[in-house]
Parts: C-alpha cells; structure tokens; sequence
C-alpha cells in the first residue's frame, strides 16, 4: 500500500528502483512479505537487478477462491499460479515461500486440496503454516468452524508438503555458487543466509554483516554447509 496516500503514482516498486539507482554501495535488498494481487507492472522489470534477492514470500493463505473470497483475500488461487510463473519467466533461479491457513471455517476436503494443489504448482519451498485458531467478534468466528482435530491434520499436511520441497530444494543446491550475508558467528562458524534466504555454514569465523561468495558442499537438518571461494 506504500505511496496510496501520496498524490501522484508512486508505489513500492518506483521506491526499490530510486534506491537501487540512488545508492550504488547497497549489495543487496529484500522483499519481504508480498501481496500478489497488489504487484504492478513496476515490479517485473526490477527482477533485472541483481541486488534485488531472488526470494520472495507470498501471503497467501489459501488455494481456494472461495476461502479466499471468505477471507477478504484480494487475490484468487490463478492469479498466484500467474505471478509465480511470470516471475520465473524474469528470473529463473527465484525461489517462493508462503504463509497458508489451514482448516479455515467452511473449508472441505476438497477446498483444502486446492491448497497442495497450489503449493505443489508454485513449487513454494518456504511454507509458514498455521492451524485457523478463532478469534472473537470477527466474521470468521460466526462462521461454520472445522473440528480441530481436521484442523491439526490439514496443517500437518501441508508443513510435511513444504518439507519435502525444501529437502529437494536443498539438495539440488549442492555445487552451486552463492552469495551469503553473515548474521551470526558462533566460535568458528558463521552463519547466514543465502540470497534464496537459505540458511548457510560456513566452518570459518566470518565478520557479522559481510556478504561473501560460496560454493555449496554439503546439506544437514535443512541447513546448507559451504565453503568460501578464495
């Protein structure tokens, strides 16, 4: 919603462009949570810039459009499907995350599998799941409310979803360059994240905030270990 109260037509993206072209020392610049029936054509040709981190979380919720619809959702289940495709288009190698609801009131069976239906076409590697807990004096409390044991279970499903995508992710990451942000060091090893917002290892003491260039060489408990590339 960045620049809605400023006459004029400036929004989020016209703002990443002025800072990638206004301040040439910056390595890198992370979008965090996106909203994709908010994205505008300003967007796309951003994906060009390679500071522009390659990973982006969707809020996405649901993969049903009349759950969607029932949430206040302002996007549908094809409009995801679009963006993630569209932007692979721009930019082969992004990776995707999302946040989804399980077991929200009125979802069926056949609702909530078009939310593994979404999450296995978008192929989203990074999932934040959360079983629907009700909350009191919203429209969804009056809702018709599933049971919370079908609740558990639907959420269950879909992280063990986002974890097989993950571990396969990982895996196919093994031998490949990248570029790491130190965040942590703890004795000898720095910790970071990747430009896929991939956790990494590094077995030497690093300085906390450098951006250094590796190479993937092996992967354990879905973090990646790496070595430096002198």
């Amino acid at each position: 919603d960045y620049g809605k109260d400023v006459i004029g037509t400036l929004n989020l993206f016209q703002l990443i462009k002025r800072i990638l072209n206004s301040v040439p020392e910056l390595e890198q610049l992370r979008l965090s949570s996106i909203d994709c029936a908010e994205i505008s054509e300003d967007f796309f040709p951003l994906l060009d810039n390679k500071k522009l981190m390659p990973h982006f979380h969707l809020s996405l919720q649901s993969g049903n459009n009349l759950i969607l619809k029932r949430m206040k959702r302002r996007h549908t289940k094809q409009q995801a499907i679009e963006f993630c495709k569209k932007v692979r288009n721009y930019r082969n190698d992004v990776v995707f995350g999302a946040d989804f609801i399980a077991g929200f009131p009125t979802e069926t069976d056949e609702m909530f599998e078009d939310s593994i239906d979404l999450i296995k076409k978008c192929n989203l590697t990074h999932l934040h799941v959360f079983p629907f807990s009700v909350r009191k004096s919203t429209p969804a409390a009056n809702m018709p409310q599933v049971s919370s044991d079908v609740i558990k279970k639907r959420a269950k499903i879909l992280r063990d979803l986002g974890t097989v995508n993950l571990k396969k992710y990982l895996k196919n990451q093994i031998g490949s360059k990248v570029r790491v942000l130190i965040e942590q060091v703890k004795n000898t090893i720095s910790i970071g994240k990747s430009q896929y917002f991939t956790k990494i290892e590094i077995a030497q003491k690093l300085k906390e905030g450098s951006i250094v260039d590796c190479i993937i060489t092996d992967v354990h408990e879905n973090i990646l270990k790496a070595d430096l590339i002198s």
